[in-house]
């Protein structure tokens, strides 16, 4: 029995130290997705007991994912941008009731998704067309894995939902939430 609890903290533990090494890596905003994915590929590695030391491991999967991570990262920036300009504009039109939670809707399926593909680039090879970017071939397989299991998709959401309430009532939280989200990315991701 006490060899379980200290397993237990010891996995919790290792989950916090992706989280706090994800904030750490994600300094400049657009890498904040291949810091995800490593820290999803680092927290797969520790629930199939194939790990190794987690800040070597974490800095090899950063530099990995980073290669055409960023442009990924740009992208959700641009994504977020847009969503804020949006909802902006909305504000002023006549069916504003209707619209802005429509794009609230539309905003946590899109984060949904951008979670699902850096699990999807921790947990997968390379992409099947050599010619395919990785990240982009993730992105369709996110999205399609998002549309075909909505049970794992509003379990991530739920997920997503509850780290921003943390970070919202503790801000401090955010400096290691990303760890539990990345471990709740890797266990609702698809089978591939």
């Amino acid at each position: 029995m006490r060899t379980q609890w200290r397993t237990g903290l010891g996995d919790f533990s290792d989950c916090l130290l992706a989280g706090l090494l994800v904030a750490l890596a994600s300094v400049p905003v657009v890498t904040a997705g291949p810091a995800f994915a490593a820290a999803c590929r680092l927290l797969d590695r520790t629930r199939r007991d194939l790990g190794s030391p987690l800040w070597t491991t974490f800095w090899a999967d950063f530099r990995e994912a980073a290669r055409g991570g960023v442009v990924f990262g740009l992208g959700c920036l641009a994504a977020v941008v847009a969503l804020a300009v949006d909802l902006e504009v909305v504000a002023e039109l006549p069916g504003a009731p209707v619209l802005r939670p429509a794009l609230w809707l539309l905003a946590a399926a899109g984060v949904v998704v951008a979670v699902r593909t850096c699990e999807v680039v921790a947990t997968s090879g390379p992409a099947p067309a050599s010619r395919t970017p990785v990240w982009r071939h993730a992105f369709v397989t996110a999205a399609r894995e998002t549309a075909a299991d909505p049970k794992n998709s509003l379990l991530l959401a739920a997920a997503v939902g509850m780290a921003v309430l943390l970070v919202w009532m503790l801000p401090i939280l955010a400096l290691v939430v990303a760890g539990p989200l990345a471990l709740a990315a890797v266990a609702t991701g698809g089978r591939r």
